[in-house]
């Protein structure tokens, strides 16, 4: 009898212990979370508030499943290292600029503005992710995943990059000696009309204004040129065109980091990005109006060119982008694309 006992009992035991061992791993599995610190390029304004925003819903949407608590720019790794360090794992996940490191992803030279084609966000976010099925976007993924990253997708913002100066440039041909503080594709434009280019960092613009080391530059768009204080060193803001219109951030998470969260998380996840790009929009577009009031009565002369320069200026992009990028079958493929829309739209001449 005591025998049978032991014998239930041992069974009972070997039972349980089965059932244990059977159900850890699915426990675990439900159990699973994610925790990022995502970074971007900037530690203040709209964009950065934004990413905070995105953070917190995507926190609150998953019940914690993913946590985004945001690091602050070069916290973890400087940021022209984040694609690798996210590539590494380093970082599980980041928004940043693409533009900071087109020598290791040449398709990123034009991600953060497509060429400075489009005019709005929604030109921007149509070209990219619309036109002719999103092939562009798709290139952008399959570049990326290269690098061991997935592009979940495209924060937009607000650029429109200013031609602001202290002396008058009423169109084109004004371009021809002045002296520009810029960068990247714009400073290329500007170089092949006549102008001599410097790059700074932000915070030494205003002395390069104030000391007439420059006669114009191109920067942001007017919220934040007043919050620089440039209106106190230039006389002349070009409100149309803009040198650079809409920009755009990538989130970019590891891959083997995306390829383990369920779907529902990347779903959330990709609907928060929309929804930050909404927001940036909104409180910029608020931001900006409040921006050109002020100037205007602080004396400012807002200067228009005609259509016929600005379609100039635009189309500069196309004769000044590096060999070196075009060499790049990815690039090169988006080119094309982006010029095609571009000359379809009447942005570029033909």
């Amino acid at each position: 009898m005591k025998k049978g006992r032991r014998l239930i009992q041992g069974l009972m035991v070997l039972t349980i212990s089965a059932m244990l061992v059977t159900a850890a791993p699915i426990q675990a599995k439900a159990e699973k979370t994610f925790k990022w610190q995502p970074s971007s390029w900037l530690s203040s304004g709209i964009s950065w508030d934004t990413i905070n925003d995105i953070s917190k819903k995507v926190t609150e949407k998953t019940n914690g499943r993913l946590t985004m608590t945001p690091s602050s720019p070069g916290a973890i790794v400087p940021v022209p290292e984040q694609l690798e360090a996210v590539s590494m794992g380093i970082m599980q996940a980041t928004f940043i600029w693409p533009g900071y490191f087109p020598g290791q992803l040449p398709v990123a030279f034009m991600h953060g503005d497509c060429f400075a084609a489009p005019h709005s966000i929604a030109e921007l976010r149509y070209l990219y992710e619309e036109y002719e099925d999103g092939k562009i976007m798709k290139i952008l993924r399959d570049a990326y995943a290269e690098h061991g990253v997935y592009l979940v997708g495209n924060l937009y913002w607000t650029l429109d990059n200013l031609m602001i100066s202290k002396v008058p440039i009423n169109g084109v041909d004004d371009i021809k000696g002045k002296k520009f503080r810029s960068s990247e594709l714009i400073a290329l434009q500007l170089a092949e009309l006549g102008a001599g280019t410097i790059w700074v960092p932000g915070d030494e613009i205003y002395t390069m204004l104030s000391t007439g080391a420059v006669d114009a530059i191109t920067f942001s768009h007017a919220a934040d040129m007043v919050a620089m204080g440039f209106h106190e060193v230039t006389k002349y803001w070009i409100k149309y065109p803009t040198a650079v219109g809409p920009a755009a951030d990538a989130l970019i998470v590891n891959m083997k980091e995306w390829e383990a969260m369920p779907q529902d998380l990347k779903t959330i996840l990709a609907s928060a990005v929309a929804n930050g790009s909404y927001r940036n929009e909104t409180e910029a577009d608020k931001e900006i109006a409040k921006a050109w009031d002020f100037v205007e009565k602080q004396g400012i002369e807002i200067i228009e060119w005609s259509e016929e320069d600005a379609v100039k200026l635009a189309g500069t992009a196309r004769k000044v982008v590096p060999e070196k990028y075009l060499k790049d079958e990815s690039f090169n493929e988006i080119f094309k694309i982006v010029e095609k829309w571009a000359m379809e739209m009447g942005y570029w001449a033909e």
